[in-house]
């Protein structure tokens, strides 16, 4: 559930940013990018969580 809320600040962060950002003021790309940026981030996550390596774990 955590991770839920998380993804949920991250998209509407990146939501608001993009709708302030780009100069038309349309809702689809500040949707689309938002959208981009939310599976990137979960992507990221995902890798980070596949790849527990460190050398602490020795």
């Amino acid at each position: 559930m955590d991770h839920i809320r998380n993804y949920l600040f991250v998209f509407a962060g990146n939501f608001a940013a993009a709708y302030i950002i780009f100069p038309e003021r349309t809702i689809a790309k500040s949707m689309m990018f938002a959208a981009l940026m939310l599976l990137l981030s979960m992507g990221m996550d995902f890798m980070k969580s596949k790849n527990q390596h460190s050398l602490e774990q020795q």
